[in-house]
């Protein structure tokens, strides 16, 4: 986190998951359950960025990449019993890849005490599929090509008074 001044601050976070040697189910052939050795790579990085134009307005920003790439090395059947065997005969490419990208923003002012106004802008992208891009920054690039969803939302929250709203009507 670096703080640049009062109003302004950043911070990145990148967390890394690798899993070397891990089982777990492939694909299903004909009645054939196939499982996998394989190695999945998890990274996720996340950029928050905060600015503050005065005590009751501020802006956040976040940005989050999620990638998880599966690389089977080594295929087993299911048996009845619970148990593995080998299956060097089953050569479909079951890898895996997934990325998520998102932004969030949102404006928020507070405009009387308890009283927001709330601007909302999000964006999100998935891209999935078989070929494993190793690459981090080819697999960003890969991800933001992708289709993208885009909302913007805006909010207004309130806060009545009831004993104010009880006392001018008692008046009135």
């Amino acid at each position: 986190t670096y703080r640049f001044n009062s109003r302004f601050s950043l911070s990145h976070r990148v967390n890394l998951f690798p899993r070397i040697n891990n089982m777990g189910y492939a694909s299903t052939l004909c009645d054939d359950i196939i499982f996998a050795n394989r190695r999945i790579n998890t990274t996720e990085s996340i950029l928050n960025l905060k600015y503050s134009f005065n005590n009751k307005m501020g802006l956040t920003l976040r940005g989050r990449h999620y990638m998880s790439a599966v690389e089977n090395r080594k295929f087993f059947s299911l048996q009845q019993d619970g148990g593995l065997v080998d299956n060097p005969s089953f050569t479909q490419n079951a890898d895996r890849s997934v990325n998520f990208f998102n932004i969030d923003m949102v404006y928020t002012w507070q405009f009387a005490p308890g009283s927001f106004i709330n601007l909302v802008w999000k964006n999100a992208v998935v891209n999935s599929g078989n070929a494993v891009e190793t690459n981090y920054f080819k697999n960003l690039g890969e991800t933001l090509d992708a289709d993208q969803n885009n909302n913007l939302s805006f909010k207004i929250i309130y806060f009545l008074d009831y004993l104010k709203l009880k006392k001018v009507k008692r008046e009135g």
